[in-house]
């Protein structure tokens, strides 16, 4: 619950600071990214803490109609329903973890903290595509020639 709740209050964070006018641009485009951030870190599975948290927030966005697929693979996120599963999101962890609801906690992770077939398969497309699950930056005084 932990990871999720800091990364969905990371985004909450972003919009207020976006209304209050400290950080500028478009609040869509880090509604975009963040689901694209749960797809790319899933890629690694949802078996840790942080992969389960992202398949909580993945799971309860869709049921929320946050976003939908496409008949060809891709999403679309709807703004107005991620922003309101976003709210919901913070309050439902909140509220369960200042409850300290264990059985709840229990049900919410087993229920919404797998990755399903569907999702899976999509998954796999991306690794058949030859997208890669990570970049890795070669850096140093040997590989800038100093």
């Amino acid at each position: 619950m932990e990871e999720g709740k800091a990364d969905i209050l990371g985004l909450y964070m972003i919009q207020q600071l976006t209304n209050k006018g400290e950080l500028t641009g478009d609040f869509k485009d880090n509604m975009v990214t963040f689901l694209a951030g749960i797809f790319r870190s899933v890629r690694f599975g949802a078996s840790s803490a942080h992969g389960r948290a992202n398949m909580i927030r993945f799971n309860f966005f869709k049921e929320q109609g946050a976003f939908t697929r496409n008949d060809d693979g891709t999403f679309k996120v709807n703004f107005d329903k991620m922003e309101i599963a976003m709210k919901d999101m913070s309050n439902l962890i909140l509220t369960l973890q200042g409850n300290g609801d264990y059985e709840v906690v229990a049900k919410l992770v087993a229920e919404k903290g797998v990755i399903s077939n569907d999702l899976q398969a999509d998954l796999d497309r991306l690794g058949v595509a030859g997208i890669p699950v990570d970049v890795i930056f070669e850096q140093g005084v040997d590989v800038l020639g100093l």
